[in-house]
């Protein structure tokens, strides 16, 4: 058999919730769901771009390849690529693949895409010019909008409805600009091929536009059940950035989840193109689609928008789907834990590639096999490393449990079966006491695992306040 192609469906902040539940129309994700596997319980690796883009392409937590924070908001120091970290995207172009990529990159500084195997980059950053082409010159009328500044912030539109339609932007112009290369380039199927196709919304300002807006009735959207949660027991600097969000109205956050959802919606319908034409050329029978997220957004949980220091499931949990036509586990969502991570190595055992050297996560194709199997290990692991202000948080799930080493204040721990809104801080809780050791020593052993010296060996008297340290695991 000849190897499969794949094309890579990419979103920006989009939450698990709108592809694995009824919340939100998505007809064609759908589509790829009834034949693949959609996996409930994947997570990030980090609660931003650059970091899990990194991740994504090399298969290495964010210490292995050097980006700890977004390409374009912090020294080198804390985002360049660590140099000769291979991409899953060479060994395909060693193994014969044309490789395009679409759209928001953002993995590292060059944007040089060549270098990685890539035949073909477009950013799709001249989006004013393309605008003007479609006859569409000046900035979208709005039909509603709302704006947060503060003292010494600038003013910024946070969500808006547009009086203008979905093909005026800039995701009709990432899918249009793909569907002209896969016409020109793929559709003959001479070649392997892999298309990588990425828009950067519905990260924010939520911008929607009006005739997706309408699908959602704010009025009818229920608000997050931890939309009161008072904090109380979680760290200090989630109050602070509640403060943030106080201004907004219980109506302001149903809005903004409806344009949320609503943009959500608007992907998809562009996803259905493409698939469209993928099944026209005649090789949707041999190409292998994944349909992902970077990280998602907490859309009012907590009383919270937007992402960063914050660890909860609607940041981590993200849409993740693989269909591998020629897998028998098809059509069957998996609920087993595991990880974007877990991409790369997944995306070389099916191009008949030889699996990297190193890597930090495993592949997928047992599940893609046997969603079900009982033989998987339901961990993931995740390391946040701050942003701006460099916070440093590690994040380590174990089934139903989940534990946040939080550096800069006191950690937290929640069963998410008993608590799946995280609302209770176990960390203290007598009767967690023996399962928060194993957790404990489960983030140790990763950092251990990973090779993440720094952490591991910190042993100064002044790091020693974690309740169990790195010495706990051994080789």
């Amino acid at each position: 058999m000849s190897r499969p192609n794949f094309l890579f469906l990419m979103t920006d902040h989009q939450q698990a919730r709108t592809v694995n539940t009824d919340v939100c129309l998505t007809p064609n994700v759908d589509r790829i769901s009834a034949e693949g596997v959609r996996f409930n319980r994947a997570y990030t690796v980090n609660a931003i771009c650059s970091p899990t883009r990194a991740s994504l392409m090399t298969g290495l937590h964010v210490h292995g390849h050097g980006m700890y924070d977004c390409t374009h908001a912090s020294d080198v120091c804390r985002s360049e690529l660590r140099p000769g970290v291979p991409m899953w995207s060479e060994a395909l172009a060693d193994a014969g693949y044309h490789g395009a990529y679409f759209g928001k990159w953002h993995v590292e500084r060059s944007n040089d895409l060549s270098q990685f195997g890539w035949r073909h980059f477009d950013d799709c950053s001249d989006l004013g010019a393309w605008r003007r082409e479609q006859g569409y010159p000046g900035p979208a009328p709005r039909l509603l909008s709302k704006s947060l500044g503060g003292r010494g912030y600038a003013e910024r539109e946070l969500f808006a409805v547009i009086d203008e339609p979905a093909a005026a932007q800039r995701p009709a112009m990432i899918y249009d600009r793909s569907l002209e290369y896969f016409g020109q380039h793929f559709a003959g199927g001479d070649e392997p091929w892999c298309l990588f196709v990425s828009t950067p919304e519905p990260h924010d300002p939520y911008i929607c536009p009006a005739e997706f807006y309408d699908l959602y009735d704010p009025n009818e959207i229920e608000l997050p059940a931890s939309f009161d949660d008072d904090l109380a027991g979680k760290p200090n600097v989630l109050k602070r950035m509640q403060q943030v969000f106080a201004p907004l109205t219980e109506e302001d956050f149903r809005i903004a989840t409806a344009c949320f959802l609503g943009m959500c919606s608007a992907l998809d319908a562009q996803t259905g193109r493409l698939l469209d034409a993928l099944q026209a050329s005649g090789q949707w029978d041999n190409t292998v689609i994944v349909y992902l997220t970077d990280h998602a957004d907490m859309m009012g949980a907590h009383r919270l928008l937007t992402k960063g220091i914050t660890p909860y499931e609607e940041v981590y949990n993200i849409p993740l789907i693989v269909r591998d036509p020629n897998a028998q586990g098809n059509g069957t969502p998996s609920d087993h834990v595991m990880s974007i991570g877990d991409v790369p190595p997944t995306v070389l055992d099916l191009a008949g590639c030889e699996p990297f050297e190193r890597t930090d996560f495993r592949s997928l194709t047992p599940l893609l096999e046997e969603p079900a199997r009982d033989d998987w290990a339901d961990e993931a692991y995740a390391e946040f490393h701050g942003q701006r202000y460099c916070f440093t948080q590690r994040i380590f799930w174990r089934g139903s449990l989940k534990y946040v080493l939080n550096a800069y204040d006191f950690d937290e721990m929640y069963d998410l079966e008993a608590d799946p809104h995280e609302l209770r801080n176990v960390v203290d809780d007598p009767a967690y006491a023996e399962q928060k050791d194993e957790m404990l020593r489960g983030i140790w052993q990763n950092v251990h695992d990973s090779g993440d010296d720094v952490l591991e060996n910190s042993h100064y008297w002044s790091l020693r306040f974690f309740d169990l340290g790195p010495g706990s695991v051994a080789d």
